[in-house]
């Protein structure tokens, strides 16, 4: 079967779930795409480890051109920088973070929750807020950035300059590559930092296909926990196939 986005679905060997593959032109490229999820009506999350692997793949693939440019990914494990910007998650990824730390031991998850208690306190005592769109208010939310990273909030799940869910990290954190000396993301204003493009941004996309009215909803990684405490997940709406569908209608958009 086939559906309007293009993706050739086929049931599994547990009718629960529907398995669905095709091919997405990204840029100059064409991108293998794949799903698993749900038959029937289900949360967003069900969607998102194959949306973080298709901006695996999306990222995977400016690292490629990056290379046949003769230029390196300087990124490296225990270089933490860039987990002191403004981490940008959607409410689904925010709910996902929550429950990832649920599922640590109970000593970690506590030391955690800590850790994001002290960065909604630090960041707080700053007054600064952030704009409501991104796409929209482009300078807005580019100075609030650099005025979030000159606090020098980190990152709750950053534990010796290294990320301690890398497999889980949020989709914008996994499109987020430089080709410039680590030293130079120290201070976000250099303009020595090279940030790596990418041909689509997947974490708006996917933020705009969960949203109720299809707008961007986000909110700073640091308040994570506490949204999801405070808005229990609504009661599923659609099927996977339909979360599919809207994520990749917005992609090919």
């Amino acid at each position: 079967m086939i559906d309007s986005s293009g993706l050739a679905w086929r049931l599994s060997l547990m009718t629960e779930y529907i398995a669905g593959q095709g091919n997405l032109k990204i840029g100059d490229a064409m991108l293998g795409i794949a799903f698993r999820v749900p038959v029937g009506k289900c949360s967003p999350q069900a969607i998102l480890p194959d949306v973080q692997r298709f901006a695996d793949q999306v990222t995977a693939y400016s690292e490629a051109k990056v290379a046949m440019e003769g230029r390196k990914i300087s990124c490296a494990k225990g270089c933490g920088a860039c987990c002191r910007q403004a981490v940008p998650v959607s409410p689904t990824e925010a709910r996902h973070l929550a429950a990832l730390v649920e599922a640590m031991p109970a000593a970690r998850a506590a030391a955690v929750r800590t850790r994001f208690e002290e960065a909604r306190k630090k960041l707080a005592a700053t007054g600064l807020e952030p704009p409501q769109h991104p796409d929209d208010e482009k300078l807005a939310y580019r100075e609030y950035g650099l005025a979030y990273f000159q606090a020098g909030v980190p990152c709750p799940f950053l534990e010796r300059e290294s990320c301690s869910i890398y497999a889980d990290r949020p989709l914008v954190c996994r499109e987020y590559l430089v080709t410039s000396p680590p030293a130079a993301c120290a201070e976000l204003k250099n303009a020595q930092v090279q940030q790596v493009g990418v041909p689509v941004r997947v974490w708006t996309k996917f933020g705009k296909s969960v949203s109720s009215d299809g707008n961007l909803e986000w909110m700073p990684l640091i308040h994570a926990l506490a949204f999801a405490d405070e808005h229990p997940e609504p009661i599923p709406d659609q099927t996977g196939p339909q979360r599919v569908e809207a994520f990749l209608k917005e992609i090919q958009q």
